[in-house]
């Protein structure tokens, strides 16, 4: 069965559907083939699709909105909300397994924003990937003695991920060590979790 890794950037905290609610602005994709094939995809929204003065400023400074490409003059990468929502339709239209370390988050962000573009009817009974929703940071709690307030740098580090490797709050970034922490959950465990 594919793997789709996913992460997101967003606006704020707040629910999608409700007034002045979260936006996408950056979206993160590693898509894995069942022979191990990787395609990588990262995409932001145009700034002209943000509703930036509804934006909560702890949701930018965190996610560092100031790497969005129209901000240093490059359309390398942006995408228009639609289109984003267009490559989710594809890439899961064969059901993939959804992972993530907020994967809960995302795929209703995700599934908000195909409904916005009218991609899928509100009232679809199902989601377009697998409803296992796969989270690797509920997975390192299971294998770590730490409690769950611990920070993930710390858990990661007792499967052999540095987090201090990778640019975390950067969508793709964070793809990769989710990707990375998968797979070092299934060599340090029964193998089940995922294609090292």
């Amino acid at each position: 069965m594919p793997i789709v890794f996913v992460d997101l950037e967003t606006t704020s905290l707040r629910e999608p559907w409700l007034p002045g609610g979260r936006q996408i602005w950056q979206l993160a994709v590693i898509r894995r083939e069942d022979d191990g094939r990787e395609t990588t995809y990262n995409r932001f929204v145009p700034l002209r699709e943000l509703d930036l003065e509804r934006a909560t400023e702890q949701a930018l400074t965190i996610s560092r909105f100031e790497r969005h490409p129209e901000s240093h003059g490059s359309e390398v990468d942006v995408a228009t909300g639609r289109e984003i929502a267009e490559l989710m339709v594809e890439l899961t239209a064969d059901q993939p397994v959804w992972v993530g370390a907020a994967p809960w988050t995302d795929a209703s962000d995700v599934l908000h924003l195909m409904h916005v573009h009218g991609l899928i009817p509100l009232e679809a009974t199902d989601v377009p990937w697998d409803f296992r929703l796969v989270c690797v940071i509920s997975q390192l709690l299971g294998r770590t003695a730490l409690p769950p307030t611990a920070a993930v740098g710390e858990m990661a580090a007792m499967v052999g991920i540095d987090q201090s490797a990778y640019a975390i709050h950067d969508a793709l970034a964070d793809t990769y060590f989710v990707r990375d922490l998968f797979d070092a959950l299934a060599r340090s465990g029964d193998g089940r979790a995922g294609t090292p």
